[in-house]
This record gives structure tokens, C-alpha cells and sequence, in this order.
């Protein structure tokens, strides 16, 4: 995958399946799109050592569950933990050629498990720990990962709000339809956008949505620049 001249970075979000996953695709899916940067949901011990093999810099908590995460990256990189009930996200202060990005990898519960208001509660909590991370900061910010939150879920548009959705306005800008994410089963035609790249003070250049043999989901790849005048030098 051809880097898109001008771009800053490339970063990828992908849920996994718990190590489901056919191995072999996603360490093949890494080295035909070689991104800078990895944000990862339920990630698995098989996986995460593909991961460490590739990226020297690295926050990873893979489980044989849901709760798997974890960011890696070529960048100089200080991590840390956003409290979000059920499934906390992973931050990451960025040194990009000289340049600051706050980035957040977040997988929001699932808001259809029942008892859903449970469910509903829970995702409420966690939006209000990633939103007041938001808050504590400043510069150029990135908030990646499974929102499990089409476009018409009152999730992704409290997101919305206080982000931009960059992947909805780069297909907007090339005249298309920005690709569904996710199926119902490992190999079946994706169905919902629901893996998502918002931020303030970058811009997406291209994207790239790639499918991972035994995943649910497919990988979301994007090609990023800073917007004029962000990301100021240290």
C-alpha cells in the first residue's frame, strides 16, 4: 500500500477477535500497509506478539476475552490508561517527527448485550471518561478504535460533536461512501460502520478499509497530515 505523498503518519485500527484471527493475514496485513501506528481491540497473546515483533514502542493488554488492547508505534511514545468502565482505552503522547498527537484507542461495550440498560449505563461512563481525557489536554488529538456505534447511534454523534469524523469527511471529499467495518461473522460481507478515526488538528489524506481472515472486522487504514499550523515543534 502506497504511502499518499504529503502524509504525515499512517495509522490502523483493528478488533481482532480475541486472537481468532488468522495470524498469518494480520502479520501479512502489517507488512503491506506498514503503519506508524497500531490501535488495537481485543487483542490476544498471539497476536500481540506479532505486534512487539514489529514495534519497539508499545502499551499491549492482550486477554483471551474482549478486553484486549493496547498502541504500538515507531514513534517516541508516553502511555497511559483513560478510565472507562468495562473496557478502560489506552492513550498515547505521540512525538511525530517533532510533533505532539494525542492519541486515545477506546472499544465502547457492546450496546445490544443484555440487560442492555446495563449495557447503556456502561457506555454512558465510558464516554465520559474519554471525553473528560479530552479535556485535560491540548494540541492535535486522535481518538481511534470500535465505538460498536454506526453513524445513526447516539455515541458516535456524541463523538461527533466534539470531534471530526475524519474518515466520513475524506469519502466525502472523493465523492464515495465511507466502507461499512464489520459483519456479522468472520467472512461475511461487512453490514456497519463502526470503527472509526475522529480527531481535531489532523486531517486524513486516504483510507483504506482492509479485511483480516477471521475477524469480524476489517481494518481501517489511514493515511494522516497535521492541519496548517498544528502540532507545534517541542
Amino acid at each position: 500500500m502506497t504511502r499518499f505523498m504529503g502524509a504525515s503518519f499512517r495509522l490502523m485500527t483493528a478488533n481482532l477477535l480475541h486472537d481468532q484471527c488468522d495470524l498469518a493475514d494480520f502479520a501479512r496485513l502489517l507488512a503491506v500497509t506498514d503503519p506508524d501506528i497500531i490501535v488495537i481491540q481485543e487483542l490476544g497473546p498471539q497476536c500481540a506478539e506479532i505486534v512487539t515483533g514489529a514495534y519497539p514502542n508499545h502499551r499491549l493488554r492482550p486477554a483471551l476475552e474482549l478486553t484486549g488492547r493496547g498502541i504500538a508505534t515507531r514513534f517516541d511514545a508516553e502511555f497511559g490508561n483513560i478510565d472507562m468502565p468495562g473496557r478502560d482505552g489506552t492513550s498515547a503522547l505521540l512525538d511525530v517527527d517533532g510533533r505532539v498527537l494525542r492519541l486515545a484507542g477506546v472499544h465502547l461495550l457492546n450496546p445490544i448485550n443484555f440487560p442492555w440498560w446495563v449495557s447503556a449505563r456502561g457506555r454512558a461512563r465510558q464516554l465520559a471518561g474519554l471525553f473528560e481525557w479530552l479535556e485535560d489536554g491540548e494540541g492535535p488529538v486522535v481518538v481511534a478504535g470500535d465505538l460498536n456505534a454506526s453513524p445513526v447511534w447516539p455515541a458516535y454523534r456524541q463523538v461527533a460533536e466534539r470531534l471530526t469524523d475524519l474518515i466520513a469527511v475524506r469519502a466525502e471529499a472523493d465523492g464515495t461512501r465511507a466502507a461499512a467495518t464489520w459483519g456479522w461473522r468472520p467472512g461475511w460481507p461487512s453490514m456497519l460502520r463502526i470503527d472509526h478515526v475522529f480527531g481535531s488538528g489532523v486531517e486524513a489524506a486516504r483510507v483504506e478499509v482492509e479485511p483480516i481472515a477471521g475477524s469480524d472486522h476489517a481494518a481501517v487504514v489511514v493515511d494522516l497530515r497535521f492541519d496548517a499550523g498544528a502540532g507545534e515543534e517541542k
